[in-house]
């Protein structure tokens, strides 16, 4: 077995995952090291944004419908974070506690509500009548 897979099968995430993970905590670091946490916070974002935006396209393509599920797969593991960081954002903006809390709750329960919510389309199947 290969070590890749090892590490997939002990930690549920892919290599690629985990590197990008330690890329983020080590941007966030070097950001706040140097006193330019909003400046990475806004590239950090914007890049999330194009990422979202290429899943969104590659989906739609059949010949690219594997990079869009990996994409999908980066976007969906990355959108808490993302939340996270817009709330920081926004707190350099607004000041008020209790309304950055309720802007938090909505971002993060928010997909949940959308998918709880979306329901697919209910097919029927024609069924030939017996006489």
């Amino acid at each position: 077995m290969k070590w890749s897979n090892r590490i997939q099968i002990v930690t549920g995430q892919a290599c690629v995952h985990i590197m990008l993970h330690l890329l983020l905590i080590a941007a966030l670091v070097w950001g706040w090291k140097h006193q330019s946490l909003l400046h990475v916070t806004m590239v950090l974002l914007a890049l999330y944004a194009c990422v979202f935006t290429a899943m969104l396209l590659t989906q739609r393509l059949p010949h690219l419908r594997r990079v869009g599920d990996f994409l999908e797969d980066v976007t969906t593991t990355y959108y808490f974070g993302a939340a996270m960081l817009v709330l920081y954002l926004l707190s350099r903006v607004i000041h008020h506690n209790l309304l950055l809390g309720c802007v938090g709750v909505l971002m993060l329960t928010g997909p949940a509500l959308v998918s709880l919510l979306a329901k697919e389309p209910v097919r029927r199947t024609v069924r030939p009548r017996h006489r």
